[in-house]
């Protein structure tokens, strides 16, 4: 799937365990592009790097910073949303 990166403000971040969605557990990001090509469009977490995504994205929140974001698009057939891949704090 094709990645593109992103400056984000993350609105909203959490985990949710019912994989009604996506396979469980599942840690869903809320983010908004800073250039304004989404907003509050809910993203989520990459399998192998869940739980980073988690710190990266609270800590974002926390400090009132932006992340780098690398964002699939289109979502995967069949996935209400798409996946976000990677997630650096900026500043």
């Amino acid at each position: 799937m094709a990645q593109e990166w992103y400056s984000c403000t993350v609105n909203q971040v959490g985990p949710a365990a019912d994989g009604t969605d996506t396979p469980p557990p599942t840690v869903y990001l809320m983010l908004s592009d800073t250039a304004g090509s989404f907003n509050y469009q809910w993203f989520y977490a990459a399998e192998n790097s869940r739980n980073q995504m988690l710190a990266v994205a609270l800590a974002a929140i926390s400090l009132g910073r932006h992340v780098t974001a690398a964002l699939g698009v289109p979502s995967p057939t069949g996935l209400p949303y798409p996946q976000c891949y990677r997630l650096y704090l900026g500043y």
